[in-house]
């Protein structure tokens, strides 16, 4: 499988938000409702995934649009 280069900085973007939105979970979570261990393993198994296939996505339309040597 091969990924143009807007497709995988998509992707890499995608990985640096889901670190930062990650952080941002740990900094807001709830003491009273869960805890820092459920919140982080929730925020890198389901969000950080998510985010990494949207900026694979995002990117991939842009390659699509705009050349697979557009960046």
């Amino acid at each position: 499988m091969r990924f143009s280069k807007p497709a995988l900085t998509g992707a890499g973007l995608g990985f640096v938000m889901g670190i930062a939105f990650t952080v941002i979970a740990l900094l807001q979570f709830d003491n009273t409702e869960t805890n820092a261990k459920d919140v982080a393993i929730a925020s890198l198994l389901i969000g950080l995934p998510f985010s990494v296939l949207i900026g694979l996505a995002i990117g991939g339309l842009w390659s699509r649009f705009m050349g697979p040597n557009s960046l």
